[in-house]
C-alpha cells in the first residue's frame, strides 16, 4: 500500500477506536505526554490538593437514575415549516456515567398530525434527538449552523424542555431488512438503527427504515444478544443481520480496606484489542455487563474515591454468564474541571486526558457545561492533554498534582483557531451538495516538530458552501469527496496566514463518467451485497455494493482505465477456474460524460460445509460457535494465514453458526475453496481445522484449555504496583492481555489454548518478556524480572541517499505488541525527528523491540509507515544510541496507485526471527512483467535498484518496489543475476 492507502485505512480504523478510547483510555498507561508550560489553573506551580477529604466533598455526585424523569418536546418539520406527521422520533444519551446498556437504549414516539412530539421518562442528562419519516432523509436536533452546532439537550430533573425541533429534508429512500439469530429464527422487537433513523423489527423479524440514498451502516440491538451490524446500499438491497447470543459479566466492587460495597463505580470490560463495554454498580456494589462476545475480558473499576482491577481475566464462553467476580478497589481521587473556549463559552464535545509517565493515564469526557470528571486518579503529577472538537488546545497546560485529596475547579482553555471557507462546485460551476471537505497539514521541513491541525466540514448544502474550523496557521491540502464521488487528487494547496481566515476558496470537482454492471456467479445467480471496487491510476476511487439482483452503479468515475473487481472481506472474488495468483476482475475504460456497462462472473457462492464440534473426550458440544475464514490458494500464501486472519474477523454473514444439541453445524453461502474453521465453546476453549474444502464434512475438537501464571519482580527487589501482561502465540495469532494492580506481582490467565507463547510485561518500573509453552489442559508458570527502562536516541535517515529525514514520529515498543496511533499533537517533541533526523524516545525496555516510524500527524512528506525490528542493548547505562533507522522514500506520488510488477513474495513463517527472513518469490503472474524479465519461482530477491534488502533490510522491499506504471526496477537475485522489471499499469 502507498502512504495514502495506509493513511486512510488506518484513519478509518482510528475513527472507530477513538470513540472507544473515551471509555477505556482512563485505565491505560499513558504513552504520549506534553511538557508543562502555560498555566490553566492556579499560577506559580502545579495545582496541588492536600489534606483529608471533608464531609462536604464526600457528598455523592448527582445520580440521574434516582432523580425525577425529564421530558423533551418539539416538532418535526420540513424546510417550508410544515409539520411532518408519522415521523419516528427517538431520544438517547451517551453521557459519561451511564452503562453501555443505558447508552444503547432509545426512547421513541411518533409525531402527531402537526408534527409535534413529546417523549417522557428520560434521564436528566444530556440527550440527543433523532427523527426519520417516510420520503425524508433522517435528521437530528441542531441549534446553530455548521460544525459547531449544538446537537445535545441538557435536561433538568422533573422538567420539560420544549422547542427541540428537527428539520427533515426530502429525498429519503426505503431500506428493508430482517433480524435473525444464528439458528435462523426471526427476532421480534430488535431496535434497528442507521444513523438518525430507528425502527423495531416485527414478529417475522422484518424492519423498514427511511434513510439517505447510498451506502448505509445498520446496527441491531436485542435483549440477550450481542449487537449486530452490516454495511449495505439503499434502496434495492435487503439487509440480513444475524445476532449472536450475548455473554454476561457479573460481579461486585468492594473497598479493599473493609470490604464495603462501592456504589456508583463505572466498571469497564475490555476484550483485548476488540470489545469495550461498561456498567455502573448499584447501591450494593453489584454490576452486570451485558451484550459481550465470547472471550477473555479484563475488568477495571473507577470511582470518585477508588480504583481497582479484576483479579484475573474473566473468560466467557458463548452465551455464558460468569461467576460473580469481586473487584477490590483501592483509594484514589477525583480530578474535576471545565473546558472553556476563550471568550467564556464552554466546550460541548471533547475530553481531557491526564498522563503521568510513572503512574499512567486517566481520561474524562466533556459533560454538560464543559464539565470534565476524571475518576480513580492515583497520586502523581499529571500533564493534561485537552481535546475540544473544532477548537485548538493550548500547547501545554499546568500540571495537576494529586496527593491525597480530590481536586476541583480546574480550568482548561481552548482557542477558536482560524478557518478556511469556500465552495465546492461541479465542473460547470454549480454548487455541489453533500460533499465533505477536509484540510490536511502539509509538510514543512524547516519546522519538523511544529504543531499541526486538521479539520473536516459538515456536508455541503445546495450552494456547495463549506467551513473548516479550528486551524492553526500553515499550509494545507484541501480536498472534497462524497459517498459516490472520488476524493479530489491532488488536493488544492492553500496557505492559511497568521491571524487571518481564508475566504472564498473554490474547490472544483472534475467531471466524471458512469459505470454500471452486474455480478453473477458461475451458475448465473446474482451475487448480492459484495463490494465493487476499482483499481487504476489513483488510490482514492469510488466504491459501491451490489443490490439484491446483483446490479451495481458507480455514478461518478474519473475518466481513465481501470480494473473493476467484486470484493468480499477485502479479497477479490475469483472468476471460475482461476486462483488468487491470477488478476481478478474486468478491464474497463471510462470516458467523461459516458456510461459504460460491465458484467463480472465469479465462482459459485453457494458452497457449504457441514460438521460436528466435540470436546476432548469426543462428546458433542451444543451451542458452540463456529466461524469460517477463506484460505488463499496463492502459491505465495503462508501456512496458517487464515487462522491468524480469523482473529480479526468482522463477525458477519453466513460464515458463522451455532451448533445444535448434537454438536452439528452447517455453513452455507460460501465461495468454492478451502477454509479454516474455528470453534469456541460455552465455558471457554477453542479448536480449529485448516484446509476444509467446500462440500466437506468435518469434525472440530475443542481441546482442554490450559493456563499461564506468573510473578513479576523489579530488578533489585520488590514488585510493580501496576503492570500489563500480553500473551501472543505467533503461529495461531491468538492474543490476549490484561492489567494487574497491587497483586504483589502475581498474574494469571485462565483458559489459554495450547501453544508456544511470548509473554510481554510492561510497567512504569521496567519491561521484559519471556516464553511459555502451554500443553493441552496444562499449566505454564513463568517468572519475569523487569529490565530498567531506557532513553533511546538515534537518527532517521533516507535509505538511499543517507540524508536525515525530519518530521518522522518514532515509537518503540516491545516486539509483539499491537500499537494504535492517533492524529494528535501530544507526542513529545523529542520523539519527532528534527532537521538532523535526530529523535529521542523515553521509557524503552531493553531487548527485542519494534520501531514504528511514520510522518508526524500523518503529514504527507513523501514517506510512509515503516516497521523496523531492532534489538535495544542493555548496557547498564540509562540511555543508549541506536544505529540509524533507515527508511525509503515513496516512489509513487500522494494519491497515485503503484504499477504491477507481477510477482508475490512468500511471507516468513511466524516464528522467523527478524533479520533471518528471506524474500523468496512465491508466485509470478503469467505473462506479467516479472515473467517477461525472467524471474523464477523460488528466486531470492537480494536488492532493489542496488539497495540491499536482505536480512534486517528486508522491510525496505515493499516501499522500494512500489513504483509508478512504466518504471523499470532492477532486482538483484540470490543466484547472481540482475533482472529489469518494467511495472505494468493495472489492467
Amino acid at each position: 500500500m502507498t502512504q495514502t492507502t495506509r493513511k486512510f485505512v488506518i484513519a478509518a480504523a482510528i475513527g472507530v477506536i477513538a470513540l472507544l478510547l473515551w471509555w477505556w483510555s482512563a485505565g491505560r498507561r499513558g504513552e504520549s505526554t506534553a511538557g508543562p508550560e502555560d498555566a490553566a489553573g492556579a499560577s506559580g506551580g502545579p495545582a496541588i490538593a492536600t489534606g483529608p477529604l471533608g464531609d462536604e466533598a464526600r457528598l455523592s455526585r448527582f445520580d440521574p437514575r434516582r432523580a425525577d424523569r425529564s421530558t423533551i418536546s418539539g416538532r418535526v418539520h420540513a424546510a417550508d415549516g410544515r409539520g411532518i406527521a408519522g415521523a419516528t422520533v427517538c431520544a438517547g444519551s451517551s453521557a459519561p456515567g451511564l452503562g453501555s446498556e443505558e447508552q444503547a437504549a432509545r426512547a421513541c414516539t411518533t409525531s402527531a398530525v402537526d408534527g409535534s412530539y413529546r417523549i417522557e421518562g428520560l434521564l436528566p442528562v444530556r440527550q440527543f434527538v433523532h427523527a426519520s419519516a417516510p420520503g425524508h432523509v433522517p435528521g437530528q436536533y441542531r441549534a446553530g449552523p455548521g460544525r459547531r452546532a449544538s446537537t445535545l439537550v441538557t435536561l433538568r430533573a422533573g422538567q420539560e424542555t420544549a422547542g427541540i425541533d428537527v428539520l427533515l429534508a426530502a429525498g429519503g429512500v426505503e431500506l428493508k431488512g430482517v433480524v435473525r439469530d444464528l439458528s435462523g429464527g426471526e427476532l421480534e422487537g430488535a431496535l434497528v438503527s442507521s444513523g438518525f433513523a430507528y425502527a423495531r423489527s416485527g414478529a417475522d423479524g422484518t424492519f423498514t427504515l427511511w434513510v439517505a440514498p447510498g451506502e448505509a451502516y445498520i446496527e441491531a440491538h436485542h435483549d440477550g444478544y450481542v449487537k449486530g451490524w452490516m454495511m449495505g446500499l439503499a434502496p434495492g438491497m435487503t439487509f440480513e443481520i444475524a445476532l449472536t447470543p450475548e455473554s454476561v459479566l457479573v460481579g461486585r466492587v468492594v473497598r479493599v480496606e473493609d470490604g464495603a460495597p462501592v456504589a456508583g463505580a463505572s466498571v469497564y470490560a475490555e476484550k483485548h484489542l476488540d470489545t469495550f463495554a461498561q456498567a455502573v454498580t448499584d447501591a450494593d456494589g453489584n454490576f452486570r455487563i451485558v451484550g459481550l462476545k465470547p472471550g477473555a475480558y479484563g475488568l477495571e473499576a473507577f470511582h470518585d474515591e477508588a480504583y481497582g482491577t479484576g483479579p484475573e481475566s474473566a473468560v466467557l464462553g458463548l452465551g455464558e454468564t460468569s461467576e460473580p467476580i469481586v473487584i477490590k478497589a483501592h483509594p484514589a481521587f477525583l480530578v474535576e474541571g471545565t473546558v472553556v473556549i476563550a471568550g467564556g463559552e464552554s466546550c460541548e464535545r471533547g475530553w481531557v486526558r491526564l498522563v503521568d509517565k510513572a503512574v499512567g493515564g486517566r481520561a474524562g469526557q466533556v459533560e454538560a457545561d464543559g464539565l470534565v470528571r476524571i475518576r480513580g486518579v492515583l497520586p502523581g503529577t499529571y500533564e493534561a492533554q485537552v481535546e475540544c472538537d473544532t477548537y485548538v488546545a493550548e500547547p501545554s497546560y499546568e500540571p495537576v498534582a494529586v496527593v491525597d485529596a480530590a481536586i476541583r475547579g480546574l480550568r482548561w482553555q481552548v482557542q477558536r483557531g482560524q478557518a478556511i471557507r469556500g465552495r465546492v462546485v461541479l465542473s460547470g460551476g454549480t454548487g455541489a451538495r453533500g460533499f465533505h471537505v477536509g484540510a490536511e497539514p502539509q509538510a514543512d521541513a524547516a519546522a519538523a516538530r511544529a504543531r499541526t491541525t486538521r479539520a473536516w466540514s459538515e456536508p455541503t448544502a445546495e450552494d456547495g458552501r463549506f467551513e473548516l474550523l479550528g486551524l492553526l496557521p500553515g499550509r494545507y491540502g484541501v480536498s472534497a469527496s462524497s459517498g459516490d464521488h472520488p476524493r479530489l487528487e491532488p488536493p488544492l494547496e492553500v496557505e492559511l496566514p497568521e491571524g487571518q481566515d481564508l475566504e472564498d476558496i473554490l474547490v472544483t470537482v472534475p467531471a466524471t463518467g458512469e459505470l454500471r454492471g452486474t455480478v453473477k456467479d458461475s451458475e448465473g445467480l446474482a451475487v448480492k451485497g459484495v463490494e465493487v471496487m476499482l483499481r487504476g491510476g489513483q488510490n482514492e476511487l469510488p466504491t459501491t455494493r451490489t443490490l439484491d439482483d446483483g446490479s451495481f452503479r458507480l455514478a461518478h468515475v474519473p475518466a481513465g482505465e481501470y480494473r473493476v473487481q467484486a470484493v468480499s472481506a477485502s479479497v477479490p472474488l475469483q472468476a471460475p477456474g482461476t486462483t488468487d495468483d491470477d488478476v481478478q476482475g474486468t478491464a474497463v475504460t471510462v470516458a467523461t460524460g459516458e456510461v459504460r456497462e460491465v458484467q463480472l462472473v465469479v465462482e459459485s457462492q453457494h458452497g457449504r460445509i457441514v460438521g460436528r464440534v466435540v470436546d476432548s473426550a469426543g462428546g458433542p458440544l451444543s451451542d458452540a460457535f463456529v466461524e469460517a475464514t477463506r484460505e488463499s490458494d496463492s502459491a505465495a500464501a503462508g501456512a496458517g494465514d487464515a487462522l491468524r486472519d480469523s482473529r480479526w474477523s468482522m463477525w458477519g454473514g453466513e460464515t458463522r453458526k451455532l451448533t445444535d444439541q448434537d454438536g452439528r453445524f452447517e455453513l452455507s453461502r460460501l465461495g468454492d475453496g478451502n477454509y479454516t474453521l474455528v470453534a469456541q465453546r460455552r465455558g471457554g476453549g477453542e479448536g480449529s481445522v485448516e484446509h476444509v474444502k467446500t462440500g466437506s464434512e468435518v469434525e472440530i475438537k475443542i481441546a482442554d484449555a490450559g493456563s499461564v501464571t506468573g510473578t513479576v519482580r523489579i530488578q533489585g527487589g520488590g514488585s510493580p504496583q501496576e503492570f500489563e501482561v500480553t500473551l501472543h502465540e505467533p503461529s495461531t495469532g491468538w492474543r490476549t492481555g490484561d492489567k494487574f494492580f497491587r497483586t504483589g506481582g502475581v498474574f494469571r490467565f485462565p483458559e489459554v489454548p495450547q501453544g508456544s507463547y511470548r509473554v510481554i510485561v510492561e510497567a512504569a518500573e521496567g519491561s521484559s518478556s519471556t516464553k511459555a509453552s502451554v500443553s493441552e489442559g496444562g499449566r505454564a508458570e513463568v517468572q519475569v524480572e523487569l529490565l530498567p527502562l531506557l532513553t533511546v536516541r538515534g537518527r532517521v535517515l533516507d535509505a538511499r541517499s543517507g540524508e536525515p529525514v525530519p518530521g518522522m514520529e518514532v515509537r518503540i515498543r516491545a516486539r509483539g505488541l499491537v500499537q494504535f496511533f492517533t492524529m494528535s499533537d501530544n507526542t513529545p517533541k523529542g520523539q519527532t525527528s528534527d532537521e538532523q533526523g535526530r529523535f529521542e524516545v523515553e521509557k524503552v525496555a531493553a531487548g527485542a523491540a519494534e520501531a514504528i516510524v511514520l510522518p508526524k500527524d500523518w503529514v504527507d512528506n513523501g514517506y510512509g509507515w515503516t516497521s523496523i525490528a531492532l534489538q535495544v542493548p542493555s548496557t547498564g547505562a540509562t540511555s543508549v544510541e541506536l544505529p540509524p533507522l533507515r527508511i525509503a522514500k515513496q516512489r509513487v506520488k500522494e494519491g497515485e496507485a503503484p504499477g504491477d510488477l507481477g510477482l508475490r513474495v512468500r511471507p516468513p513463517a511466524p516464528e522467523t526471527e527478524p533479520g533471518e527472513g528471506k524474500l523468496i518469490v512465491g508466485s509470478i503472474r503469467p505473462g506479467g512483467p516479472a515473467m517477461r524479465a525472467g524471474l523464477q519461482i523460488g528466486d531470492e530477491i537480494v536488492s532493489v535498484d542496488g539497495q540491499d534488502v536482505t536480512g534486517p533490510n528486508g522491510y525496505l522491499f515493499h516501499e522500494l518496489s512500489a513504483v509508478p506504471a512504466g518504471t523499470t526496477v532492477k532486482l538483484g537475485l540470490g543466484r547472481g543475476a540482475t533482472i529489469e522489471v518494467v511495472a505494468d499499469a493495472v489492467k
